[in-house]
């Protein structure tokens, strides 16, 4: 008997919810089952029919209303901004561990430390007596932090060009070591770089041909840095911006 009642029950296990609601509205007719065992035709999207144990958790499973987006990453060595969306969250969640003071947020993963917006760079070179003292300056705009500026030194017997290329060298070091540090990707970065040589933004662009030897070394150096990159974008602009920018 036990065995022919589980081959029954497997085979209404087989059945489409369609058949077996058929077979219970036969079987209420028979009177060989109560109404209240029926499943409801009314509600049928919130109530299922279960006949084995599997069957009945999946039946108490509940879906959720819509995917869940994940809030931008906030840089991890500056205060985190409050959740415009739940201004109380913060509060939830402190409530929810037994804690009453602020809970720290969890460290961002490498992928969402990935600036979403360009990394802009404004970099300027000169010597002093050409060739002369060298010395330059990079404006670097990192998504989310304020402006950094760094100020350079070349040494002696250093040309305004080779300090131009020089200068845009280190920032482009500077920002792939950065990004090394924080365990991101340099080819998921967009860089929008922005400088006063004529020369080096349309030597870079292949616009222009370069023939001196110590130019062509910095522009090979220079083109190396840009294809690790993932998107570079590089524009001239009039020198007062650079001087608006950098102070010189």
């Amino acid at each position: 008997m036990g065995t022919d009642l589980e081959r029954l029950v497997n085979q209404i296990g087989r059945l489409s919810t369609g058949q077996r609601r058929l077979l219970f509205r036969q079987l209420k007719a028979l009177g060989l089952i109560e109404a209240e065992e029926l499943l409801s035709d009314r509600n049928p999207l919130n109530i299922a029919l279960s006949v084995s144990a599997q069957n009945f958790e999946r039946s108490k499973r509940q879906i959720a209303s819509g995917p869940v987006k994940p809030r931008p990453p906030e840089p991890a060595d500056r205060p985190q901004k409050p959740d415009r969306r739940s201004p109380d969250s913060g509060n939830q969640a402190a409530s929810s561990a037994g804690q009453m003071s602020e809970m720290q947020p969890p460290a961002p993963s490498p992928q969402e430390e990935t600036p979403i917006d360009p990394i802009q760079i404004v970099f300027d070179g000169g010597s002093r007596g050409n060739p002369g003292e060298g010395y330059g300056s990079f404006a670097l705009d990192w998504p989310g932090y304020p402006r950094e500026i760094v100020q350079l030194n070349f040494g002696d017997n250093v040309t305004n060009n080779e300090a131009e290329y020089d200068t845009l060298i280190a920032a482009l070091e500077a920002v792939r070591d950065r990004m090394k540090v924080q365990l991101i990707d340099p080819g998921s970065a967009i860089l929008s770089i922005w400088g006063d040589s004529l020369l080096v933004c349309n030597q870079v662009r292949g616009e222009w041909g370069c023939k001196e030897p110590r130019l062509q070394v910095r522009l090979e150096k220079v083109r190396a840095l840009l294809s690790g990159f993932g998107e570079c974008e590089l524009n001239h602009h009039p020198r007062e911006k650079s001087v608006e920018i950098l102070g010189h």
